[in-house]
């Protein structure tokens, strides 16, 4: 019994002084390994056009980038705002970048899709147009001759004997916007929006 006592007030000093000792501070310093630091400004611009006849669901914004890289944005309404009327209401964290060269593409499928917008066609025929783009990332190699795109922005227009409907999509998985454009002035004033932006720089 005695040495169970003995024991006993070993084994509590040893939880008291171990609870009281000093504990490490263990420190890696990984001050060598290469960093990197970016900062970027932003301006924004939104885009309106006094004479359009169609509010659109997302902003036409005009942007630049350290006073040097111009480019366009689209940019979807923000929750519980049915139309994009001021900068506060577009949600920049889902807009989709466009440089001028992929502006000025897009601009020729929109005014290709003008010109077919009022062709009647039978049910024997029809056309379509479609434009994409997909950041680097986003495109994957399937095998040696299939590319997949992932698209962040697709145009699609197409004109058959149902009559013509273009639709625009842009954002990825989840996190996509749908529109659906069904007359030839909501392509007017998508295109003269996507002009206004690119001489705004």
């Amino acid at each position: 019994m005695k040495y169970l006592y003995l024991s006993f007030i070993f084994l509590a000093e040893l939880i008291i002084l171990g609870g009281c000792a000093p504990k490490p501070i263990i420190y890696h310093s990984e001050a060598s390994l290469p960093y990197f630091d970016r900062s970027t400004k932003t301006n924004f611009e939104l885009i309106k056009n006094d004479n359009s006849t169609h509010v659109f669901e997302f902003g036409v914004i005009s942007a630049k980038d350290n006073d040097t890289l111009s480019y366009v944005l689209l940019a979807p309404a923000n929750t519980g705002r049915a139309h994009v009327d001021d900068l506060v209401d577009a949600n920049l964290s889902y807009s989709i970048p466009l440089l001028p060269k992929q502006v000025k593409e897009f601009v020729k499928i929109l005014n290709s899709s003008s010109e077919k917008w009022s062709n009647k066609y039978s049910n024997m025929d029809g056309i379509s147009y479609e434009f994409s783009v997909a950041p680097e990332h986003l495109i994957v190699q399937k095998s040696e001759n299939v590319f997949t795109w992932y698209s962040t922005l697709k145009f699609y227009f197409q004109n058959n004997e149902k009559g013509p409907m273009g639709t625009l999509i842009f954002g990825e998985g989840l996190l996509q916007y749908l529109y659906r454009i069904k007359n030839l002035s909501d392509v007017t004033d998508l295109t003269n929006l996507l002009n206004k932006a690119m001489n705004n720089k």
